[in-house]
């Protein structure tokens, strides 16, 4: 990769960071600024209340619901793409069964692990809020010790001081996004039924970390008695 292709894609990448929290930042402000919060707390969809009360037009709820749906499209695709990967990757570490690290002949894709993360969406489309609200909101936590776990990773690698302070600011803030959903007494934290699927998904994870080590420790065994 030439230098201008690296510093290029960095400057995007800084200037999607800063769009996206200029956006996130402006978008409740507006709605704040054109309706009264207070009486928006129960409403569903607040946003496209807030702005059809203030504009007095339909037009522009269909609007805001069309840049909600292909949002939602937007992330969809890379959480796919990445979770599809992700289970690829974990197959071919021994985590889960090898056959999600089958890589297609003609295409080179993951192919069973896009079939099985496919399945598995659909299915978790049909059992309603009951189910999606918790695994989003256990997702997001996951998100969160993602990036923070990122962040330290190149805290460690990194020995420009600049950099490593960039690092560090990444840390505190995805420290306070899980502190959030982990704190019993912030507004928006875990409720019992999230807990319960957090809980769950920490044991999925130990049952095949030891299925992992168990699978390591015998094959390093049968090399050793061969």
């Amino acid at each position: 990769m030439r230098a201008d292709q690296r510093y290029g894609g960095t400057a995007a990448l800084m200037l999607a960071i800063a769009v996206g929290t200029a956006f996130y930042a402006i978008i409740p402000a507006l709605v704040g600024y054109v309706g009264p919060w207070e009486t928006l707390t129960k409403t569903r969809f607040a946003t496209a209340v807030a702005f059809e009360r203030a504009f007095g037009a339909r037009w522009i709820v269909h609007l805001i619901i069309a840049a909600a749906l292909l949002s939602l499209v937007k992330v969809f695709n890379g959480n796919f793409v990445a979770a599809s990967r992700m289970l690829f990757a974990l197959g071919r570490r021994g985590v889960v069964t090898p056959r999600f690290a089958e890589v297609h002949p003609t295409n080179l894709t993951p192919s069973v692990a896009v079939l099985a993360v496919g399945i598995w969406t659909a299915a978790g489309a049909l059992l309603g809020e009951a189910i999606l609200v918790p695994v989003t909101e256990v997702g997001s936590l996951a998100s969160a010790v993602g990036w923070m776990s990122a962040c330290a990773a190149y805290f460690r690698l990194q020995p420009a001081a600049s950099q490593r302070l960039l690092a560090l600011a990444g840390m505190l803030v995805s420290a306070a996004l899980v502190l959030m959903k982990l704190l019993p007494f912030v507004p928006g934290s875990f409720t019992w039924q999230e807990l319960v699927a957090l809980v769950a998904w920490l044991v999925a994870g130990l049952v095949a970390a030891f299925r992992a080590r168990g699978a390591g420790l015998q094959g390093s065994m049968s090399r050793t008695e061969a």
